[in-house]
């Protein structure tokens, strides 16, 4: 993965539900030279960050032994402007899970207010042979399992 779109994970029940945070700064790779006079994250950058959080749960559900790859979007919609300074709030639901994949729903708020909505991702679920690995790597997002 080139890019990590989420800072924290917040809240995490695996298997049904996460939470965490992205705080879009001036200093975000993806903001060079997109709209120099007026930078702004990209609306496919924010859907990737709900889907790189959502997945986590699917993940921990199943005791760090796969990951998940992206197989699918539907009903999605993409904010219009996210400006440096703001904060963004995720949270993903899983539907449904099983060995073999996942699938969830999310949603982006600033203040409140929804800015990013995914009404179905599909996930595809890769086994992993060193689960002692993405629980470490969890770890990052200021999670313990």
């Amino acid at each position: 993965m080139r890019f990590l779109l989420f800072d924290r994970i917040t809240h995490l029940e695996p298997g049904k539900r996460i939470e965490g945070v992205k705080c879009v700064s001036m200093t975000e790779e993806f903001l060079r030279g997109h709209f120099d006079r007026a930078p702004c994250m990209p609306g496919s950058q924010v859907i990737e960050a709900m889907v790189q959080l959502t997945a986590w749960a699917a993940i921990a559900k199943h005791d760090y032994k796969l990951s998940c790859v992206l197989s699918m979007l539907d009903d999605v919609k993409v904010p219009a402007d996210i400006r440096p300074g703001t904060t963004i709030h995720i949270t993903g639901e899983l539907m449904g899970t099983n060995p073999k994949g996942s699938f969830a729903k999310a949603t982006a708020t600033v203040d409140g207010e929804v800015v990013a909505s995914i009404g179905r991702v599909l996930y595809a679920h890769v086994p992993m042979p060193d689960p002692d690995t993405l629980r470490e790597r969890l770890s990052y997002f200021g999670y313990t399992p």
